[in-house]
């Protein structure tokens, strides 16, 4: 044990008591409202998306000819973005790189392409098939 205001001398150095050596633990497994609404620019885009959501049904209710034509085109393309299943993939990236990094899901490659048709006569993008794939459809009488 070492004392206050005692240097530290190398037979000290040899007299601690070394630690074993420990595998560090795993990363925990990140939980789902950590993502999606624990952090403030999640709660500002679910606030956002909810509403985006109720304007866009008020507006409905308005009639038509109060309708600002500018407002009701720049609602409907926002739609893409305030879309919640928009929302839940744009948050959901950092958790899926959570769960990779922790290793509890783990990245695979896909299976490997399979060979191209080679047969020209039943392949529409090969250019010696002509027309000849269409007779297969029925469209071609022979």
């Amino acid at each position: 044990m070492l004392r206050f205001g005692k240097a530290l001398q190398m037979q000290d150095v040899d007299q601690l008591d070394p630690t074993p050596e420990e595998t560090p633990a795993p990363a925990p497994s990140p939980r789902a409202a950590d993502w999606f609404w624990h952090p403030r620019y999640a709660k500002l885009t679910w606030a956002l998306t909810l509403l985006y959501w109720v304007g866009l049904e008020l507006m409905i209710t308005l009639p038509y000819d109060q309708l600002n034509i500018y407002l009701v085109n720049t609602m409907v393309l926002l739609i893409f973005v305030f879309n919640p299943i928009t929302v839940v993939a744009v948050l959901g990236y950092g958790f899926l790189k959570a769960k990779v990094a922790c290793g509890e899901w783990v990245i695979t490659a896909g299976p490997p392409s399979q060979r191209p048709i080679l047969d020209p006569y039943t392949d529409p993008f090969d250019p010696r098939s002509g027309d000849m794939h269409l007779r297969h459809i029925g469209v071609i009488q022979d």
